[in-house]
């Protein structure tokens, strides 16, 4: 082999030797930041909260003649627990209590204990609608006031449903703000002349609540 040809061989090596350092340099690139990871939520859930609520007696036989109940206007406690089903399903049991005062002065507690459902329709929002079934204790509830009916004290079916919106639904703690109806059927009844068909007690609330995922 010539002289010239080695100087070519090895001027190609050098050259070959430079360049490949910067182009494998330039073809690296920077790995990108790594995205923050999301608030891991367990799938349990609770709530505790508060609620503004009006509750009234109503019934269906002689109600129009004698009248029905005052509306009466008191504060409650409520608590639900329960579990995450998906993103958009819970269930879980609900206990809340509403203390209230009669127009007469009488003391009437009522407590609810009831499964609940709850359901989000939008994955990516904070509305959810809710339903509940389950047992109201309710003691001393007066229904007429104008009446001789006494007082009743005892169990009653209930019923709920109500809808609200959950701020920071993704975050482990969040606040909800909400309203609901629930409706404890209390029977039938008669006292001095006087027939209680389908007594019923209604309650209406608005609140707030600390939800913790």
């Amino acid at each position: 082999m010539s002289r010239r040809a080695l100087v070519a061989i090895a001027s190609f090596l050098v050259a070959f030797g430079c360049f490949v350092p910067i182009s494998a340099a330039q073809d690296v690139q920077p790995a990108p930041a790594a995205t923050p990871a999301a608030p891991v939520q367990s799938s349990m859930w609770i709530v505790l909260g508060g609620t503004s609520t009006t509750l009234r007696g109503d019934c269906q036989e002689d109600c129009v003649a004698h009248g029905t109940g005052a509306y009466l206007n008191t504060g409650s406690v409520l608590g639900n627990i329960g579990f995450r089903l998906n993103e958009q399903m819970d269930v879980g049991a609900e206990i809340s209590w509403v203390p209230a005062t009669s127009v007469a002065g009488a003391d009437i507690r009522t407590t609810f204990v009831l499964a609940t459902a709850q359901f989000r329709p939008w994955k990516a929002r904070g509305f959810f609608l809710k339903a509940n079934f389950g047992t109201a204790f309710v003691r001393n509830f007066v229904f007429d006031e104008s009446t001789e009916l006494p007082p009743i004290t005892q169990n009653a079916l209930s019923l709920g449903y109500g809808a609200g919106w959950v701020f920071r639904h993704r975050e482990r703690i969040g606040l909800q703000v909400f309203g609901a109806q629930h409706i404890a059927a209390l029977g039938d009844f008669r006292s001095g002349g006087v027939n209680a068909e389908n007594v019923i007690a209604n309650y209406w609330s608005v609140g707030a609540a600390i939800v913790i995922r």
